[in-house]
């Protein structure tokens, strides 16, 4: 009875952070001042300038909060089940991971009245995540929906969007003879309003139904390779806060947030007909608190070019994966180069750094982003 009491207190609070970034992000949308009436018409570059300016736009184009918690969760995973299959105990294990990360992003208009834009919503994304010696991944990831902006007379810009997300997994574990393999798909929502000059708040949140199957061959226990299939509903969440201003010959941004991933899967029976668990059970959840700030400036005399450096600080305030991996803060670092080669289109290249206060864990990383918003 207590299990289930813990379990269904978890699941509400997952629940009360996947609504708490609409919620806040509608009221704002109605308690906002008039849009712009009939007789003014809508100044599309003005809305996207305004966009960029506050960081929203870099909030509907990068899915930062997503891989962080994904890659999070599968090197807790990984360090549990690598624990239970190692030969011998170490007193000192640390986890090194890489990731490779390739992503398209488009925003185009398809039609608008005087006061409010719809825009059609594209994101392809493709990850390679490895954790040396341990586990090969891939993520194979698309999105399609529709967006609708708003502009007040204040030039602050709202929007809200609703899409259909689709995503394939590759999971391989280099101290097992497996894999896990298997695709989803959901529902994404999102919005984000420009609250004031230099204020702004974004939110998203999303369901995914995750299927596929775990193969496992150990030849020395079992006739047969064991398979089982797996059903997994994972909910995302996150809501930030960003305060945008020129500082230190360029601009800046200082970004606040909640981030946090839930899992919970459907009792397993593999081909043997034994019941089989995940690592953590039936309900997996982590969130964590983070904050940061990213810097640019204009590099040289490079039209559209702009170099930039960012640093975040992450602390994990829930997580029922640390059994065997115990590292609730991070630190990151983050050098990019955001080169805007023609109006509404930009390249970004950005490389990552992130390491755990406690030295169990580092990450590091390369990022090529594609904005695409114009035809």
């Amino acid at each position: 009875m207590l299990t289930k009491h813990f379990r269904t207190t978890s699941h509400f609070r997952a629940i009360v952070l996947l609504c708490l970034g609409g919620t806040l992000s509608s009221l704002i949308l109605l308690a906002s001042p008039a849009w712009g009436q009939d007789s003014d018409a809508l100044d599309l570059p003005m809305l996207r300038r305004a966009l960029g300016m506050s960081g929203l736009r870099r909030s509907i184009a990068l899915d930062a909060p997503l891989g962080a918690l994904l890659m999070r969760n599968n090197t807790y995973r990984v360090a549990k089940l690598s624990s239970a299959n190692a030969k011998s105990a170490s007193d000192e294990v640390s986890y090194n991971s890489s990731s490779a990360i390739g992503q398209f992003n488009s925003v185009l208009d398809i039609g608008h009245t005087n006061d409010t834009a719809y825009f059609l919503k594209t994101t392809a994304r493709h990850v390679d995540f490895e954790v040396h010696d341990l586990l090969k991944a891939s993520v194979k990831r698309f999105d399609l929906g529709v967006m609708a902006m708003r502009n007040s007379s204040a030039g602050n810009p709202r929007y809200l969007g609703l899409s259909v997300i689709t995503e394939s997994n590759v999971g391989r574990p280099q101290f097992v003879d497996g894999y896990r393999i298997g695709g989803g798909i959901g529902l994404r929502w999102e919005g984000g309003a420009k609250i004031s000059n230099t204020w702004a708040l974004s939110f998203r949140s999303e369901f995914l139904n995750w299927e596929g199957e775990n193969y496992m061959n150990r030849p020395n226990l079992m006739p047969q390779p064991v398979v089982n299939p797996i059903d997994n509903s994972r909910m995302i969440s996150n809501v930030d806060i960003i305060r945008a201003a020129n500082a230190f010959g360029g601009r800046g941004q200082w970004r606040s947030g909640i981030h946090y991933l839930s899992n919970e899967y459907e009792p397993q029976q593999n081909n043997m007909g034994m019941m089989v668990s995940e690592p953590f059970g039936d309900y997996e959840r982590l969130g964590f608190f983070r904050t940061g700030y990213l810097q640019m400036w204009p590099l040289g005399n490079i039209s559209g070019a702009m170099a930039y450096v960012e640093a975040n600080i992450d602390w994990e305030f829930e997580n029922n994966l640390d059994q065997f991996l115990s590292d609730k803060t991070i630190v990151s670092a983050k050098l990019g180069v955001n080169w805007t080669f023609a109006p509404s289109r930009q390249l970004l290249l950005e490389w990552q750094q992130f390491e755990g206060v406690e030295r169990i864990r580092s990450r590091n990383g390369l990022l090529l982003t594609i904005l695409f918003d114009d035809l």
